[in-house]
């Protein structure tokens, strides 16, 4: 009886289901949850992760492609003429027509040499039948002004890159002038400018006509001279680097400090006979097997000081140790930054060029876990450069890397200041617990703030020594660095930037800027904007994979004429030659900060020059760097026409981008005590923020941010729903 009623029930149920059309709707707890396509999450995550992976490489083969279209017409630019202009600075290729002129112009302009052969036909565009030749013969001749040209057209000309009008014109000692290859036009620059009568052609007296020589004998002295002029540049480079040396080296050799034969011939190698100061003060200490807390200048050869000891160190160990089952670690130098321990470790591995048997490493976030195990396991080393976090994570997982730590006999920080700045501390401390108590401890800095001389007390020996190469009364910035600050609103900073890039490019055409942002964020819409602007640009900040920020530092380090946008990853201890620039955009985190970044130039003792770039709110931290050399620099005019094509190069770039530079911008201000304690300001100032880089309302904030930052039920700041 139940049973037939609970069927009719049920088949009542099913009859007013069908009459009403409902839909029987299943609860998300019980079965599998799909994703669009029928794909579970574990396959939709890693079809994004491919996807996200085809799009970085499409976009470093894209970059790469560019960067290789501005190299060749970075070389087409200077064969020409007005290589010097500011359309060559800017690597824009010549069009055909112009290509095309400027080498004929090289050869009309009055004073150039008479390159013309019989082949060309005449110089004048009605030539007699029977010119009077000339009794006396010479290789140079000067173009009258009767012409303003002197080419004629031919049918064909094998060149086809010139364009339709297609036009001969004189090449040195050649009877087919149609060849436009750089390298023909690179020996009609040098023959110009060495006047060499062999490479000119000879002219026979008697005959009363010119000799071209073979094209054989001709290439060969090309080549012979283009040897002789790059010799001499290495030359003048030599002498021009041995002379900015002078003021930071010293008398001492390092052939005199006892160090082992092998180093010796590895500095002299690559170019170093004498100390530096910072290494001749600090050597005789760190030799000793003295614990040592060292204040030097930046880029005054602080890594060759603690790397040098380090090398002796794990020679006197490797000598007196017996064969173990595993290779112990006897140098570990830690460091703030990825960057800056790939340097490290690139200086240590040319200090070893001549000595066998050890090995260098580094440990850097970017990098699988399980990758950085096997190199470790496969490739021994005894000296390990490290970032504080990743070499944590060794410890804590148990990866064996804490049994070949028990043989540690040096431990070096590098950049101790920053370490601490970054939020270190805690990693330090565990790191340094795990560690043999019977060590030797070095600290290297360019400053030393308190922060510093707490955590020595926990790395260092009491009766460590302290070295101090800057002085009380010295100043703590490069010498030859001319310092200025810039005080203007903050909504025309990006306008004031791109002016200061405009003018600098053109008065220094080897330029090699850097321009520091506050935040990474705020680091890519800087980079953005600069690249629609069509200049030169690349971006350094921590949101890039280490792939990407080592190519581009690699990238950076040779190069020139390029402008580098980053956030404080580059600020310590990078050494990139030969900036002529630093411009940082907003006020840094403190002094020391200032002074890292302004060290990025006039590194090795050479020129630079520095900006700081501030808005009127900011001008309290002027009176912490008030004993600085520090100048007003003339505020420049913006063209109306400039500041427009700005608005429309921002009004490009994908809001998403501009959001995330909006909240990191917030983040900053909000976390400096001297702004973010005025809440209702700053987010007054961060909606003026927002209107300037093109946001049409500020972005909203999540209430859980709101309230940790103290934002919540503050005027101005939006919290999201």
């Amino acid at each position: 009886m139940w049973a037939w009623m609970l069927g009719e029930g049920r088949r009542a149920v099913c009859e007013v289901a069908c009459t009403y059309n409902w839909v029987a709707l299943r609860h998300m707890g019980g079965g599998p949850r799909t994703f669009p396509g029928g794909v579970n999450k574990w396959k939709w995550k890693r079809m994004h992760e491919k996807r996200a992976e085809d799009k970085q490489k499409r976009l470093i083969e894209q970059e790469k492609q560019l960067y290789e279209a501005r190299i060749r017409s970075h070389i087409r630019s200077t064969l020409s003429p007005d290589h010097h202009s500011a359309a060559a600075a800017t690597h824009r290729p010549l069009s055909p027509n112009d290509h095309v002129k400027a080498l004929a112009d090289r050869f009309v302009k009055e004073g150039a040499q008479d390159l013309w052969n019989t082949n060309d036909g005449p110089l004048t565009p009605n030539p007699t039948p029977n010119p009077t030749p000339n009794p006396t013969p010479t290789p140079n001749l000067n173009f009258g002004p009767k012409h303003s040209r002197a080419y004629r057209s031919v049918p064909e000309v094998r060149n086809n890159r010139v364009g339709a009008h297609k036009y001969r014109f004189w090449r040195k000692g050649s009877d087919d002038s149609s060849s436009g290859e750089s390298e023909s036009e690179n020996e009609n620059e040098l023959s110009l400018k060495t006047g060499s009568s062999a490479s000119l052609g000879e002219y026979d007296v008697k005959r009363e006509k010119r000799v071209v020589p073979k094209k054989s004998e001709e290439v060969e002295f090309i080549r012979h001279e283009l040897i002789k002029r790059k010799l001499r540049q290495i030359e003048e480079q030599e002498s021009e680097k041995q002379h900015n040396y002078e003021s930071i080296l010293s008398n001492t050799r390092f052939d005199e400090c006892g160090i082992s034969p092998q180093t010796v011939k590895a500095l002299s190698s690559a170019g170093y006979v004498h100390m530096t100061r910072v290494q001749e003060a600090s050597l005789s200490i760190c030799l000793e097997g003295l614990d040592a807390l060292v204040k030097s200048k930046t880029g005054t050869g602080k890594s060759v000081a603690f790397l040098l000891p380090a090398i002796e160190t794990v020679l006197k160990a490797m000598s007196s140790s017996t064969s173990q089952r595993v290779p112990p670690i006897y140098v570990l130098i830690l460091c703030p930054t990825r960057e800056l321990a790939s340097q490290i470790a690139a200086v240590a591995k040319v200090l070893l060029k001549y000595q066998d048997g050890i090995g260098v490493q580094t440990l850097v976030g970017g990098i699988r876990f399980k990758v950085d195990q096997k190199r470790l396991e496969s490739d021994p080393c005894q000296i390990l450069v490290a970032t504080p976090g990743r070499l944590l994570d060794h410890i804590e997982n148990k990866s064996g890397i804490s049994l070949r730590l028990m043989g540690l006999q040096m431990l070096v920080l590098d950049e101790a200041d920053h370490l601490l700045d970054l939020g270190f501390r805690k990693d330090v401390e565990k790191i340094v617990d795990c560690l043999p108590r019977q060590r030797q401890s070095l600290l290297f800095s360019a400053t030393i703030p308190k922060e510093v001389r707490r955590i020595s007390q926990l790395v260092l020996k009491r009766e460590h020594k302290y070295v101090d190469t800057v002085g009380m009364g010295c100043v703590e910035t490069p010498v030859k660095v001319k310092q200025s600050y810039l005080v203007a609103p903050h909504e025309s900073h990006f306008q004031l930037v791109h002016q200061i890039l405009k003018e600098h490019i053109l008065q220094t055409p080897d330029y090699k800027v850097i321009v520091f942002c506050i935040t990474g964020m705020v680091t890519s819409l800087m980079y953005n904007l600069l690249r629609e602007m069509k200049m030169n640009v690349k971006e350094m900040h921590s949101r890039k994979p280490q792939l990407y920020r080592t190519r581009i530092s690699d990238e950076f380090k040779e190069s020139k004429q390029l402008i580098l946008v980053s956030s404080d990853v580059s600020s310590r201890g990078m050494n990139y030659p030969d900036v002529t620039l630093v411009i940082q955009v907003g006020i840094p985190s403190d002094r020391e900060q200032y002074i890292h970044r302004l060290g990025r130039t006039g590194r090795e003792d050479k020129e630079g020059e520095g900006i700081l770039l501030i808005a009127p709110w900011e001008k309290y931290f002027l009176e912490e760097i008030k004993d600085l050399p520090l100048q007003e620099f003339p505020l420049p005019d913006i063209h109306p026409q400039t500041k427009l094509k700005i608005e429309n190069s921002m009004a490009k770039i994908d809001n998403d981008i501009k959001e995330a530079a909006y909240h990191a911008w917030l983040g900053y201000y909000n976390s400096i005590r001297e702004i973010g304690r005025e809440k209702t300001t700053v987010a007054e100032l961060a909606n003026r923020f927002s209107e300037s880089i093109g946001l049409q309302r500020p972005p909203a904030l999540f209430r859980k941010t709101a309230i940790k930052m103290g934002l919540k039920d503050i005027p101005g700041i939006r919290i999201r729903k």
